[in-house]
């Protein structure tokens, strides 16, 4: 879709706004950086009010934009929507064909927004977005014909809450349900009997509680997911490591418990199941980045299943 076909939208800017912005500039340590600050921060303000309009959550103050000692170091326009990830607000000055993507905001995020600034700088036109799925981590800029319109943020929305995105977990944004491991029961007991060698490299791990069955019957199993940062020389992904281990006073993990990868097609490419005297299983396995795959978890004709995307 062009930018013909997209419809801008018009959010006027309040003078809260420009004090923030005023703030935050007078931080800087030269004109130019002062003004990229301001501008940053207008952006993210009039895309926090569109989102408002819509009734789509923002926690602005978890932003990288937000922060001081980042938005001195780096050319950052994000918002951090919670339990879905960061959307990149970047401006467009007058006259421009497309807008600069800096490195650091090539990745880690559900897309970008295009918004436009004129002389007056009482308000903006939000041009429309782009998918961060469409973005390489060597992209300098996006062409303004490139751009879909604003109605296909929702489409991506409802795309990322399906899919729970392991590379933003290294950001700090993590979705519902999902905890770092050491809130997590049963994990100092087991550290000690960890099957992965540990190393510099970044890693982290989270899991959350899944009950099986009901009532008397029921069990409780962690479902732990560990990723670790992998840098090739030809192309960036991650290490996961996919461990089940009982949350409750059980010993042992339930007989036949089956634990399936599943590729982008649904088809199975790694399995494990527990036997009478398995405490966990897990496997391991790596994958490059914009990578899909599905955790499958069995016991009896009971099935969960995880969606994932690096």
């Amino acid at each position: 879709m062009t930018l013909a076909l997209a419809q801008p939208l018009t959010v006027y800017l309040t003078p809260e706004a420009h004090q923030y912005a005023g703030q935050f500039a007078a931080e800087q340590a030269t004109p130019e950086k002062g003004k990229q600050v301001y501008l940053n921060t207008l952006a993210v303000l009039a895309v926090q009010t569109y989102l408002k309009w819509i009734n789509i959550q923002t926690a602005i103050q978890q932003s990288d934009c937000w922060n001081a000692g980042s938005r001195a170091i780096f050319n950052l326009a994000d918002l951090v929507l919670p339990n879905i990830g960061k959307l990149e607000c970047r401006p467009v000055l007058p006259g421009e064909k497309e807008f600069y993507l800096p490195p650091e905001v090539t990745e880690n995020r559900i897309g970008y927004i295009a918004v436009q600034f004129e002389s007056d700088l009482n308000q903006v036109q939000l041009l429309g977005f782009v998918s961060g799925r469409k973005i390489n981590q060597f992209q300098e800029s996006i062409s303004l014909t490139e751009i879909d319109s604003l109605d296909t943020l929702i489409d991506e929305i409802d795309w990322c809450k399906k899919f729970v995105n392991l590379r933003q977990w290294f950001g700090g944004i993590f979705q519902a349900e999902w905890q770092p491991s050491e809130l997590l029961p049963g994990t100092n007991m087991r550290s000690v009997r960890k099957a992965t060698s540990e190393s510099e490299v970044p890693s982290i791990s989270c899991g959350k509680i899944i009950n099986w069955g009901s009532g008397a019957t029921q069990r409780s199993i962690v479902f732990m997911v560990k990723v670790t940062a992998k840098f090739e020389e030809e192309e960036e992904g991650i290490d996961v490591c996919v461990r089940l281990y009982p949350a409750d006073e059980s010993l042992y993990l339930p007989p036949d418990l089956q634990l399936k990868i599943l590729d982008e097609s649904g088809i199975s490419c790694m399995e494990a199941e527990a036997r009478e005297t398995d405490d966990w299983i897990q496997l391991e396995f790596g994958c490059k980045t914009k990578e899909k795959f599905t955790i499958e978890m069995s016991l009896g004709e009971q099935v969960i299943r995880e969606n994932f995307v690096v």
